[in-house]
This record gives C-alpha cells, structure tokens and sequence, in this order.
C-alpha cells in the first residue's frame, strides 16, 4: 500500500502480529478497526462503517467497550486489545501504542460480562489411545485435568454436550476442529503449536503455583505438559504470569461418581443450552452468593462416592433443615456477599476495580457474623476454625479505599484522605476551584463595577469572565477576549488562566497519583488471593449447605441411608417434574443382589421415562450429600449413572437413530460395573422389530449376567418380559392403565406384571387424530395380532436357550 499515514502504518504493523484477531486500536476516546476488521465489526455490531483516507473505518466509544466486546466475542471472534502507551499531548511522534491484552470467550474475566455460572474452556491433546483433557475456569482459577479412553465420536460429543465457551486443540488432533466447526460454527476454538507442549514444563509449572516441586502431583508427564500449555496460553493473552490457578483436580477422581455428558443431559442435571426446561440445579437452587451457586451446580454433577463423606454431609445438612432461625438468618447474611472468588481472579491479573475492592470488603466484613451464626450449630461450630477471616485485609481496604469509590480511578474518589499527601493537596485545589472562582468573581466585580460580571466554566473554552454586552465595553483593558456571544463577551484574565493551568495539572497529577496508588495496593494485597479464594469456597460450602436444607424441607425430602445389598424407595417422585404438575404419582423400586434387571413395560406417555429419570436423579442426589424426593430411601451407591433415553438422531455426522443407539450402548457396556445404575428407555427401536429384539434380548442378557449393573429397561418390546421366565436376575414392571367407555386413563402407577397393550392407537387419538385413522387402525392392528400367531412367537421364544457370558479380556474400562 502506498500513501498510508504513520498512524495506519503503526497499525499495519501491529496487525501483522495478530492476525487471526480483530484489533481494537485506541484513538483518543474511541477504540478503531480498519479494513477487513471493520468491515467485520460493523456488520456484528450494527455500527456505521465509515472511512479514513479510503480506508473503511469502524469504532466504539472506549468507556463502552465491555459493552461490544461481548457481543464480538459471543460471534466467535478473538479481540486483541491496543492501547496508547503514553499521553498524546506528550508523544513526540506519533503515539507509542502496544497490544496489552488478547480477549477470547474463555478468557473473560471483567464482572459485567460474566453470569454466575462457570465459563468453562478445554484444552485437549493425544498421547497413544488417550485424549489429554484440560477444564478450566478462567475467571475462577478452577481446573480440571485428566486422560479418557474415548473414541473420536466420543469426544464430538463430550465437546458438544459439556457447553464449553472455547475449545483449545493440540497440533497432535488438529483434526477434530473441522468436525467441532461441523456441529457448532460458533464454538470458538484454536489450534496450539508444538512448541505449547514442551519439555520444559516442570519449572514453568513451579513457577505458577510458587511451588518447590510439583513430584507430589499425581499426574503422567504428558498431562502436566497439558497443564503447562494452558497456563502458556492464557500468559500470553493476558500479557502476565497466571497466579490465581488452584491446583487440578481429576475428573475421574475415585471419590467422586462419573457423570457423562449424554447422562448429565438426558436427566436434566444442570443447564445448558441444549436444555429448555428447569433442571435438578433449579429445584435445588436456594444459594445466595455466586460461589455458591457454582459450586451446587459442581456438587450435582461431581456425585460422592465414599459413604462416610456423604453421611457428613447430610450430617450438616439435616442439622440446617431442623433450625429455621438459623437458615433464615444465614440467608440474609450470605445474599450480601459478592463473587469474592472471580474478585480474587482479577486482583491476581492486576484488573481488579475500586467497585471489586469495595465488595471485597463489604463482604469481608460480613463473614464474621456468619461465622458466629454457625458456632451456635453443633455440628458447623467449629467450621470456620484455623480458617483466616482475612480482618487485617478488610482493615487495610477500609484505611485506604473510600467507602463508596468512583468507578473510575483518576476522579479523586478512590483513595482515601491521609494516604499520600501529595494527592491530598491537588485534591483540595480541585475541590476548592469554585469557592477560588467566586472569590475572583466578586472580587472583579468590586474593581470593575461591572454588576453583570459572571465567572464560568466550559469543557471547549475553558474558564472565562461573562459580560453583558451593554458593559462589555467597559472592560479593563487587562481582559482578553475570548469568545462573542449574542447577548455578551467572554474575556479571560492572567490569574484565571493561571488557576485554570494548576486545575488541569492537579487533575492530570490526581489521575496519575491515584492509579499509582491503586495499582500498588493491588499489587499489595494480591498476596491474599489464596486465602481469599479458600474462604470463597468455605462461603460457598455453607451456602449449598443451606440450599440443600431449604429444599429438603420445602419439598418435603427425606434422608436417605445406604446399602450394599438392596436399593429400596418408598413413593419415589421426580425432583423436577412434581414442580411443575399439579398432582404427582408417586412410584416405589425395589431391586436386591438376586434381582438386578427390570424390564418396564406401557404405553407411551404413561410415565416409563419419568420413572427412569426419577431413579437416576434420585440418586445423585442422595449422592450430592441431599435429602431425596420419596416417603423412604434405602440406596446402594454407584459409581456411574448410564442413561440411553430418547432419540437422538446426529443429521450433521450422518449418524442415524440406530447408531447412535448403538454407540451409546457400547459404551455403557464397555464401563458399567456391579456398582453402577444403568437407565435404558426403548433400546433398538430405530432399526427392524426382529433386529431390534434380538439386539435388546442380548444387550439385557450381558447387563444382568455379566455387568450385574442396577437396570430398569423401559421397552415396547413385550418379548423382552419373557427374560424374567428364562433369568432369575430379572423382573417385569408394567405401568397400570385403566380402559374406560371413554378410552384409556394413564394412571402413571407402577406395578408388577407386563403391558397387554402399547396402547399406541389410543396415544393417537388423545393428540387429535381423526376418528377415521384412529378407527382403521384398530382394523389393521386386529389382522396383523392374530392370536394363533402370538401364541407360538412366546413359545419359540421361551425355547431360546440360555446364554452364559463372561466379561472380555483387555475390556475398555474409563473409570
């Protein structure tokens, strides 16, 4: 290009290292984008695409960039931000500017444009037959780190399903990107070169965490590179070292029972986008604080499994539901509490705000009194003991930051008086102008005799002496005019341009004092950020605690006690469901060492798939450390919740209901155990009726033989209940329905015994078919269900031989 400016010129240089982002390049008050960027930005955010020397031309005002930013970012771009390095009234040249900061959808840490929920990135590498998986939390320092046996499928799906807000991948699987952008074009991803994973990683590591050694870390070489190459790449967008990162937890830690994606979504656990109605985590939720509210939602998909942990729990949580007082007065106490966590987050990066450091101590100031409410608790009296409240930190923000700080530093309004005397004066100058410029005003008055005589002030012109223009002519010859108006003068004077010179260097020295304050006392009290973010986890603790106690006894829950031998309900009730009916059917389950397998049988609509869910939910709560939805629960703890519930048919991947049936299937066979809850709700459906039974009698016969897995195996398929005639691991359930003169009622009931009927004609006729269809079908349906031919289907059927299966050698098994 020729004839470009300097300034074009600096920003062409500057664009050359950031190619893949969209540069917001600071211009006094506005952040610019040219070409190709701006063309980009217009169309994102519906602003005017303008030009500069023929150059398409596009910005935002630089106090409302959070503003856009999300937006830009929420369409699955990467921002890189360019600031002016010096004062432009200052620069000799043009201004030094430098890219400070590089912003993508998982490296957002500003408070206005986070919600409660975690925003949660991965990072996934391969070694051999393993994918490398990293979960991390920028904005709270959370982290997850750990090796799955998936296929390539599998991970799609994990991907997908887990709502990731960005999605890191190796050079080594740089593969997959093309199949993610394949399902979802907006997910933002990048690929990482091989100089991220290096060899150098253990001193890297040390460094982040301020440790000596890392050896005590239970991780394989290739995943602590994993970890490494995450704290690369975030140091390098954010420009600074990473301090704020907890230690990573597994997320196949044995305490904690597996939850998968297509589980945690088939039983409406969490939200998530892909989820339109209320889930577990909605029911459940009566926390107060932002922590809090994460942590419900990692406690709900994070299920214990070592009994003694979850009976403390419950401990705790029982203590809560037999003391109103206490939970309406924890309640009061923890709603005033801030994100003290995501607070913690950018005081170690440097971008915390006076507006952060008053909620930090606003809330610093609150926990004391939570802390003596828990000492009145048997069971939590001591649950604060050894913990550091962090009162000389509240202290020294109460000495140094105002009550009520302006949200921008440089006001005068930030740093308290008494901390820097320098500050101090340049304030009072600034504070006293007005009563210095009625001074000078009466004064001038009194020497002029000039009674139309006004001194003001303008952001354009500056300070000025106003007369009318019937006096202006007797202005002192020591006036210099400034401005003419329709109906008076404006002049200026020697002292006036004087006070206004000191005006504007003590607001320059007030900015520049008060931000080198400011950042110093961050950078200061950044040697809390562990502290503080261990306390957020205690509030955050407390606070699930209470959310557990709360809808235990709203909802009327009742403890659950543990068995090895048998799981037992008593008027079982789906969690979410019974919210939102106005009558709720309850059921009762009942399966020991001896039974394991029951399949269910009804029509559809009758409340098969509430069953299965209701079991599954029922469990992980009880798990979670909650009371549960029934009248009495005796439960056997699982390691693994499996679901295969509902037709997901994969359009974009070619992948057909039956497929995916089956690859779901696969991998319940593959990792169920003795200890895991298996829900299965009409497996074999999307292929041949004569495929699909052979397919469903084989699948149960290895599940109760093999696996010995807890299972309810909802079905259309009747042929199935024969397996209780054959197996003694296996019991028939059917949903009770009521014929009438009228038609069929679904009672919703569970009970022993098999379906006569899918009653599929009378499900048809209940969603407005005509009366003729309905009626043709019954005609059809008698031809085709001859009795003669039923009756020698169950004989031959009857007559299968048993089948005895072992489990596989080298069988795939994830956890």
């Amino acid at each position: 290009m020729t004839g470009l400016t300097p300034m074009i010129k600096q920003y062409l240089d500057i664009k050359e290292n950031y190619k893949d982002s969209i540069l917001l390049f600071r211009l006094g008050d506005f952040y610019e984008t040219f070409f190709e960027d701006a063309k980009i930005i217009s169309e994102v955010l519906q602003i005017v695409l303008t030009n500069r020397n023929g150059h398409p031309m596009a910005g935002i005002p630089y106090h409302a960039l959070d503003n856009y930013l999300k937006k830009i970012l929420d369409n699955g771009y990467k921002v890189a931000i360019c600031e002016q390095m010096e004062d432009p009234s200052q620069a000799k040249g043009i201004v030094r500017r430098e890219v400070t900061r590089i912003i993508t959808p998982g490296t957002i840490i500003e408070d206005n444009m986070l919600d409660e929920y975690n925003k949660f990135s991965c990072l996934i590498d391969k070694k051999d037959d393993k994918y490398i998986i990293a979960i991390f939390d920028f904005s709270t320092g959370e982290i997850y780190l750990d090796s799955l046996d998936l296929n390539e499928n599998e991970l799609i799906d994990f991907i997908i399903n887990y709502g990731f807000v960005q999605v890191l991948i190796s050079f080594r699987v740089e593969n997959i990107n093309k199949k993610i952008k394949e399902i979802s074009n907006r997910l933002y991803t990048e690929k990482l070169d091989e100089w991220y994973f290096s060899s150098d990683y253990k001193n890297h590591i040390k460094e982040s965490y301020d440790m000596l050694s890392i050896d005590h870390l239970e991780y394989t070489k290739d995943e602590l590179k994993v970890l490494d190459a995450v704290l690369k790449y975030l140091e390098i967008t954010q420009f600074q070292k990473i301090k704020h990162f907890k230690i990573p937890k597994r997320l196949k830690n044995l305490e904690y029972m597996f939850l998968d994606s297509t589980t945690i979504y088939n039983l409406g656990i969490v939200p998530s986008p892909d989820i339109k109605g209320k889930t577990l985590y909605d029911v459940l939720k009566y926390t107060k604080t932002p922590m809090g509210n994460r942590k419900l939602s990692d406690i709900l998909i994070r299920p214990l499994k070592d009994r003694k942990k979850i009976e403390r729990r419950l401990n705790i949580v029982e203590s809560l539901k037999n003391d109103e007082i206490l939970i309406r007065e924890l309640d009061e106490y923890l709603s005033s509490i801030r994100d003290i966590e995501r607070i913690s987050s950018r005081i170690a990066l440097q971008k915390a705000t006076p507006k952060d450091i008053a909620a930090l101590r606003d809330s610093l100031s609150i926990i004391p009194f939570i802390d003596d409410l828990l000492k009145t608790n048997k069971i939590l009296k001591d649950y604060f003991l050894n913990v550091d409240l962090l009162q000389d930190l509240k202290d020294m923000i109460e000495k140094t930051i105002f009550d009520e700080p302006s949200l921008e530093i440089g006001k005068g309004e930030v740093i308290k008086q008494g901390i820097s005397e320098e500050l101090d004066e340049y304030r009072n100058l600034t504070k006293d102008i007005d009563k210095y410029l009625k001074e000078i005003e009466n004064k001038e008055k009194s020497k002029t005799g000039l009674t139309s005589l006004k001194i003001g002030r303008n952001k354009v012109y500056g300070f000025y002496i106003e007369i009318s223009k019937a006096q202006a002519k007797n202005a002192p010859i020591e006036y210099t005019r400034k401005q003419t108006l329709t109906n008076s003068e404006r002049f200026i004077t020697k002292e006036l341009n004087e006070l206004e010179k000191k005006l504007i260097i003590s607001e320059e020295k007030i900015k520049k004092i008060e931000k080198e304050i400011f950042e110093k006392f961050i950078s200061n009290i950044s040697r809390y950020v562990k502290k503080i973010k261990h306390l957020s986890e205690k509030i955050a603790d407390v606070d699930y605690f209470k959310s557990f106690a709360i809808a235990s006894k709203k909802y009327n829950y009742v403890r659950p006690i543990f068995s090895d031998e048998k799981t037992h309900i008593k008027s079982g009730r789906h969690p979410i469901v019974e919210n939102f009916v106005s009558e709720f059917t309850s059921n009762d389950f009942s399966l020991d060492l001896e039974k394991t397998f029951i399949v269910l049988t009804g029509p559809n609509m009758s409340g098969k798939s509430t069953y299965l869910r209701q079991m599954g939910l029922i469990s992980i709560m009880a798990q979670s450390g909650c009371f549960v939805p029934a009248d009495y629960a005796e439960l056997k703890i699982h390691d693994r919740v499996f679901t295969r519930i509902g037709a997901k048919d994969d359009i974009i991947t070619g992948k057909s209901t039956f497929l995916m049936e089956m690859m779901e299937m696969s991998t319940i066979l593959n990792q169920a155990t003795e200890k895991s809850l298996v829900l299965l709700d009409e497996v074999g459906r999307g292929t041949s009726t004569l495929d699909g039974i052979s397919v469903a009698w084989a699948i149960s016969e290895y599940i109760f033989q093999v696996l010995k897995s807890t299972t309810i195996f909802a079905t259309h398929y009747t042929e199935l209940t024969l397996l209780c005639d054959i197996y003694p691991e296996v019991i028939t359930k059917r949903v009770k329905v009521m014929e009438t003169n009228n038609g069929v009622v679904f009672l919703h009931k569970i009970e022993d015994g098999v379906s006569d009927n899918s009653y599929g004609i009378e499900v048809a006729r209940l969603a407005g078919f005509p009366s003729e269809i309905v009626e043709r079908s019954k005609e059809v349906l008698g031809k085709l269900t001859d009795k003669v031919d039923i009756e020698n289907k169950i004989k031959r059927m009857r007559n299968i031989s048993k089948k005895k299966y072992k489990r596989p050698e080298g069988q795939l098994k994830m956890f």
